[in-house]
């Protein structure tokens, strides 16, 4: 009977597979194991997340094997190691080569859609291919300004739930929540709530959401056949060795991260498994749920352990490059099993980590030592130098003309740091830097910039490697309009990073504001060779290009990033203004309306839709267009004066012509034109009594 019974459920697992199940991958971003309810035993703290660990099977010993968000997910989705990828930091980009699972999926006749919420794993980063819809469009802006960067877990599953309703089965959707990160400022109630552990209000709060987000897709009969996965990135530290946030170091609190997998009717519910594992492994185990065969990935699926408790556990890979590439420091690699963890540093680690990451037990010659020194030589380290790296990337056959414009422009030439390099800070010793770092920038936000400028000397004198501190104390000098200060600032950032868009970019507009145009487009340049997506570089270069008369170069230009779906007020703007030049004003007006719905702000944007209007003859929607104009920007007296002269000599209305020739002449008394306003007032009134 038990034989027939087994018989039986194996049908029908086999019926579900040949279903072409759905996919839903969660990833929580710095989130760490033991900051969830089912990793701790505290009940109602994220009882979503549990939910589905209740459904499913959570594992753990979950590792992944870089504290960082963009490798971490780039060996989710392609199954295979940071040093097989060598896509080591935030910033780069995935080199095409690499399958992801959700091309393999697609290729299987699923929709694919991914909502995710960080800039860092935004379109250019090279994990959005395969999907045919790629949401990721930011709307919190940072603390010092400048675009949006992230958004909040709401928007999120707002997002991914309008993607889904045009999405039916099969689907592979991937949604990512950014909410843990760094800082930690959770919506009400969830600030006062954990008012003393705003980190864990994030979490909760995240975990709201993921629950809003799999009841709405149950309630439209979209959770049917779907296999769901949770998986964090990786941890947080917390101030745990001295280090509030990560990528510095891979102890525990950095690698150590929930994961979740559950497929009811399919796979055991609330199992536990100790199993060491990593996130290489989630894509196999999806794919062989699925029933499709994993091929050429480093992770192994993890149905055996799952259903057999058959798993040959394998030493695990670790690495932090993050120290190397922001600050100069030595990188971090490492080799981890059930009892210990080696960390290859200037000042080697071994520890029992269950038992203690504070107790260094390492000796040069000790077995345990030799041994995994020899297993870590079975990964790859990162190429030499990060202008190497670079280099290696932009040799691929698909990117020659990338590095031959790079080349040009005079980057790449130089022999960069090594990562192996005698002398490198260790990042045990440097870590309160990054601290004084992290200080140095709140400053700045408050507004001291003084004494943020000082601080931020102080970490460079002592680490002139240290690209964030060169970077945030150039652009204290650029706002404070200290152009030579803000050129050298920029310049020895790019010295030691060259691919560096935001440093290019940045120096751009110090040549730019100093009248240097040349250098300003070279840089501007250069930024689009490294991140042809970068929306600011397109704007300025076009903006210069314009003023210079070259209008075929930047037409071509913001014809390109429009075609390319770049969504930015500054470049319909500048391509507003080109057709107008041209006297295309249907396509520029068009131009300037999309620059208003993406910046409702941008009074010259309205101005122009002003101005277009005038020359169509429509005075009426003229003169609405210039008083909100207006509005915006109070003391811009042309605003007033040109509403004034429409009121004038497009309506004839002299009463409200003199109101708007006063309120020019209020909003500048002294200016260019006040004369002219005054006599034009004055004349003005003399005939309105002879009426």
């Amino acid at each position: 009977m038990k034989k027939y019974l087994f018989f039986m459920l194996t049908l029908i697992n086999l019926a579900i597979f040949a279903q072409s199940p759905n996919v839903i991958l969660i990833t929580l971003d710095t989130t760490r194991a033991d900051h969830i309810g089912c990793y701790t035993g505290r009940e109602g703290f994220t009882p979503n997340i549990d939910e589905i660990a209740k459904k499913g099977i959570y594992f753990e010993e979950a590792r992944c094997h870089v504290p960082l968000t963009l490798p971490s997910h780039a060996n989710i989705l392609t199954g295979k190691l940071p040093s097989s990828l060598n896509l080591r930091v935030n910033g780069l980009e995935l080199n095409p080569k690499h399958t992801l699972i959700q091309e393999i999926f697609k290729k299987k006749g699923y929709k694919t859609v991914a909502v995710v919420s960080s800039i860092i794993l935004e379109k250019t980063r090279g994990l959005s291919r395969g999907f045919e819809l790629y949401n990721d469009r930011m709307t919190k802006i940072p603390k010092g300004g400048g675009p949006p960067e992230e958004r909040r877990a709401e928007e999120v599953t707002k997002a991914a739930l309008q993607e889904m309703e045009r999405v039916n089965s099969p689907y592979f959707l991937w949604v990512h929540y950014y909410d843990p990160h760094f800082d930690y400022n959770p919506p009400s109630p969830y600030d006062i709530k954990f008012k003393d552990n705003l980190y864990d209000g994030e979490i909760a709060y995240m975990d709201e959401n993921i629950g809003k987000l799999l009841k709405s897709l149950s309630a439209k009969g979209k959770l049917k056949n779907t296999i769901i996965v949770i998986a964090g990135d990786h941890g947080e530290g917390l101030m745990e060795h001295g280090e509030r946030q990560h990528g510095v170091f891979i102890y525990e609190y950095a690698l150590h991260i929930p994961l979740i997998i559950s497929y009811e009717g399919v796979l055991p519910s609330s199992k536990k498994l100790n199993g060491m594992c990593t996130l290489i492994d989630i894509a196999p185990t999806i794919l062989e749920l699925a029933g499709i065969k994993p091929e050429g990935m480093d992770g192994r699926s993890l149905l055996p352990l799952i259903r057999e408790g058959k798993w040959e556990e394998k030493s695990i890979y670790i690495e932090t490059y993050h120290g190397y590439f922001n600050y100069g420091w030595a990188p971090l690699r490492g080799i981890m099993d059930r009892e210990y963890k080696f960390i290859d540093a200037p000042k080697p680690e071994l520890y029992k980590y269950r038992e203690s990451e504070d107790k260094n037990l390492y000796t040069e010659n000790g077995e345990i030592v030799k041994k995994f020194r020899k297993e870590l030589e079975k990964f790859p380290a990162a190429d030499e130098g990060e202008q190497k790296e670079l280099e290696n990337f932009l040799k691929d056959p698909s990117n020659t003309e990338n590095l031959k414009a790079l080349m040009s422009l005079g980057y790449l030439s130089g022999s960069g740091m090594r990562p192996g390099q005698p002398g490198l800070i260790d990042p045990k010793d440097g870590i309160t830097m990054e601290e004084e770092l992290r200080k140095a920038q709140e400053i700045r936000d408050s507004g001291d910039f003084e004494k943020a400028k000082q601080m931020l000397l102080q970490i460079i004198k002592k680490n002139p490697t240290n690209v964030p501190a060169l970077s945030i104390l150039g652009g204290i000098y650029l706002y404070e309009n200290r152009l030579e200060e803000a050129r050298v600032c920029f310049t020895e950032q790019l010295k030691l990073k060259p691919q560096m868009d935001g440093a290019h970019l940045n120096l751009g507009t110090v040549y730019k504001k100093m009248g240097r145009l040349d250098l300003a487009e070279k840089e501007y340049r250069a930024a689009l060779t490294v991140n042809p997506r970068m929306s600011e570089a397109v704007a300025n270069l076009s903006q210069i290009l314009i003023n210079q008369n070259r209008f075929k170069e930047a037409k071509e230009i913001l014809e390109k990033a429009i075609s390319n779906q770049m969504e930015n007020a500054d470049i319909y703007f500048e391509a507003g203004v080109l057709y107008a030049m041209e006297s295309n004003f249907e396509r520029a007006r068009y131009c300037f309306a999309k620059t208003v719905s993406l910046n409702p702000q941008n009074h010259q944007a309205l101005a122009n839709l002003g101005k277009i209007s005038f020359e169509q003859g429509r005075y009426d929607e003229a003169i609405a267009y210039y008083e909100r104009a207006s509005r915006i920007n109070s003391s811009n007296a042309d605003y007033f004066a040109t509403i004034g002269s429409l009121y004038l000599n497009g309506k004839n209305d002299l009463d409200k012509a003199v109101y708007y020739f006063r309120k020019a002449l209020a909003a500048d008394p002294y200016g260019k034109s006040a004369n002219d306003l005054r006599q034009m007032i004055q004349g003005l009134e003399e005939e309105r009594k002879k009426k």
